[in-house]
């Protein structure tokens, strides 16, 4: 499973993973939850509405839900009357953690209606806007969130080839934000005239069975494995002359050290001269032959074929 989270700077909610990972609640109780703690100060939600709201789990459904953050203390119902009309009414409060008795108890309304102002956001009794309902330190400070990674041409390039890899070896698949993050490495591997061929093939090969982290695996083998640049010879440069022996002029790779043949000593049986006899007859063929006549048979020399 794959975990992508965007990015945001307003409308989010802070929530703990403890809240959402509490096993006492149900699947229903801890999507209400959510749902209630990202409302404003002041929302109107019952049991009615939030069923209005969400027709698939019904009334009951809801009911039951509730109760359970009832139970647990993540919502609190507190009957209050108002000292001058003497109205009774029933307040809610929702907690991100589990309420307890040893808590603040929380502010009641003014009863003065001239002083009254509209709820929302400001300095509460006790400390300040946000405060933790446990009655411990916080910080005071938004949070913060990690600055989007910006895109150029050279990171577009990288994460465009990290991607066509993942479509061949779906084990490394990455999020948008990770491939980008991964970009620049990607791009070393194509400034160094790496093919993509040959990229796919270093970075997918030899991966183990299960991938537990793609950015990680694809982040060690970009820098561990980056082959050394290419060197590409220019089309419209002349050819080198391909080498040879010096010695007979036969092709050789090493054009400074004499090929085989004549590095190796020659064995051939030396010849016997010649008796004057073949000599005169030798002769006496080539003048024929220059003289266009047939040549002569002589004892000692054969007639060239």
């Amino acid at each position: 499973m794959r975990i992508q989270i965007s990015p945001r700077k307003r409308a989010f909610t802070v929530l703990g993973n403890e809240v959402l990972r509490d096993r006492r609640l149900s699947f229903t109780a801890r999507g209400i939850l959510g749902y209630l703690l990202s409302l404003p100060d002041g929302s109107r939600e019952d049991v009615r509405t939030l069923a209005d709201k969400h027709p698939g789990v019904g009334r009951r459904g809801v009911a039951k839900a509730v109760d359970e953050l009832v139970r647990y203390g993540y919502y609190l119902r507190r009957t209050v009357r108002d000292p001058e009309t003497g109205h009774v009414r029933t307040e809610t409060f929702v907690y991100d953690t589990p309420h307890t008795d040893d808590r603040p108890e929380p502010p009641q309304p003014d009863p003065d209606p001239a002083q009254a102002t509209d709820p929302g956001t400001g300095e509460r009794e006790g400390g300040e806007t946000g405060a933790s309902p446990l009655g411990t330190k916080t910080t005071g400070e938004e949070p913060s969130l990690p600055e989007p990674v910006k895109l150029t041409a050279a990171s577009s390039r990288g994460a465009a080839l990290l991607a066509r890899i993942a479509r061949y070896e779906p084990r490394l698949a990455l999020s948008a934000t990770e491939a980008l993050v991964l970009a620049p490495l990607a791009e070393q591997w194509l400034a160094h005239g790496v093919s993509e061929l040959e990229t796919r093939s270093l970075l997918t090969d030899g991966l183990p069975r299960f991938v537990y982290s793609a950015r990680a695996l694809l982040a060690d083998r970009l820098g561990r494995k980056l082959p050394a640049p290419r060197v590409h010879k220019d089309p419209a440069a002349p050819a080198a002359p391909p080498a040879e022996c010096g010695i007979c002029h036969d092709p050789h790779p090493s054009p400074d050290a004499p090929c085989r043949s004549c590095a190796e000593p020659r064995t051939t049986a030396p010849t016997a001269p010649l008796s004057p006899t073949e000599v005169a007859s030798l002769a006496d063929i080539a003048r024929r032959a220059l003289r266009g006549m047939p040549a002569l048979t002589t004892q000692g020399c054969s007639q060239p074929t």
